[in-house]
């Protein structure tokens, strides 16, 4: 078990408090100023009819997720956003469990935008070490929710850092779509693509 330390942060009259994880990886860089022609407050519609179609946010990055839709074997299984989750997993050096009962390290070579069996393990390790009510292997409000805590950003050119126990990693918001690197290449974070 690890103990959260909390931050009280005053914004105009309100008050927000974040909680935060000690041992976290110490961002390098330091926030440069957003560039311009970047539309980066607009927020795109999360919630249509047939459910979300891209990761999105907007304002501060540390509360985007929390409004985010369902990651699963059943659920949008294979996927830009089941890519950007294992991203997260990867940062946090997440483990997953064998046949055997042996952990294993989810690795770089995990990413694959495919929600299987080792995706569902490493979520479960994860969202016991995040003590979440649920530990079920599923990425949904409450998980997503825990994890957008570490996001910071945006950054010059849109960039939104996840800060991991193991690694940093970086994501872009650009007009409220959030990007994931995928084989190089910068592609929109959708429940419905893979690639």
């Amino acid at each position: 078990m690890h103990h959260r330390t909390t931050d009280l942060t005053t914004t105009g009259d309100s008050a927000r408090v974040r909680t935060r994880r000690p041992h976290r990886l110490v961002a390098a860089a330091v926030a440069v100023a957003a560039s311009a022609g970047l539309a980066l407050a607009a927020t795109a519609p999360l919630a249509q009819a047939a459910g979300p179609r891209v990761v999105d946010g907007g304002g501060d990055a540390y509360n985007d997720w929390g409004d985010e839709g369902t990651l699963s074997r059943h659920s949008h299984a294979h996927s830009n956003a089941t890519w950007l989750w294992q991203s997260v997993l990867y940062a946090d050096g997440a483990k997953w469990r064998d046949g055997n009962g042996v952990r294993h390290a989810f690795t770089k070579s995990d990413i694959d935008g495919h929600y299987g069996w080792k995706t569902a393990s490493a979520t479960k390790w994860w969202q016991a070490r995040e003590d979440l009510e649920d530990v079920d292997g599923i990425a949904g409000k409450e998980t997503f929710g825990a994890a957008d805590n570490f996001l910071s950003g945006p950054h010059a050119n849109g960039r939104v850092d996840y800060t991991g126990y193991a690694r940093q990693i970086a994501f872009k918001r650009i007009s409220g779509t959030y990007y994931v690197k995928i084989y190089g290449q910068w592609k929109q974070a959708a429940y419905d693509r893979l690639g």
